[in-house]
């Protein structure tokens, strides 16, 4: 029954009129280079996207996650679970609609365009330079949850760079 739920709910997530033209899109992208070099495309596509995004409240974290979650809610994006950490700020990003509108192999690639929104909204919120996000893993729940970690970019050790 969770199958069939889950199937009822992705196929209302992306409008009939885009599917077609996105499954094309999707598989012509994917063939045009490598994952890195999609993910950069992607990513920078959702920095642009972000700039839709009106002015996020980041008076405190509950209130940046809600006045996110607005946006969302407006576009039928899902949802956004913004979760403390000693080391870092997880980004759990749930209900996606990547999958049904790109496909399940393009999870790999799409996911960066999240990424980059989600960038772009820290910085546009004056975040640290020294702090970086990133993707944590693969998606989960059958492409539905990406989870992104803010945390600080550790440089390398010098002795890595001295020859």
């Amino acid at each position: 029954m969770l199958k069939k739920n889950l199937q009822y709910y992705e196929s209302q997530q992306c409008s009939n009129q885009w599917r077609t033209f996105l499954a094309a899109f999707s598989a012509e992208f994917a063939s045009k280079g490598e994952v890195s070099d999609l993910r950069a495309f992607m990513y920078q596509m959702g920095r642009t996207m972000a700039a839709a995004f009106p002015a996020p409240n980041g008076s405190s974290l509950q209130a940046l996650e809600d006045s996110i979650n607005s946006h969302w809610s407006q576009i039928d994006w899902g949802w956004v679970a913004l979760i403390e950490q000693a080391e870092s700020l997880v980004v759990e990003h749930h209900a996606s609609p990547l999958k049904v509108a790109f496909g399940e192999d393009a999870l790999v690639w799409s996911s960066a365009l999240l990424e980059g929104v989600y960038a772009q909204l820290f910085d546009n919120l004056g975040m640290d330079k020294s702090l970086c996000l990133r993707q944590r893993g693969d998606a989960l729940e059958d492409g539905q949850l990406f989870v992104f970690e803010l945390k600080k970019q550790l440089d390398e050790p010098t002795y890595f760079t001295r020859r």
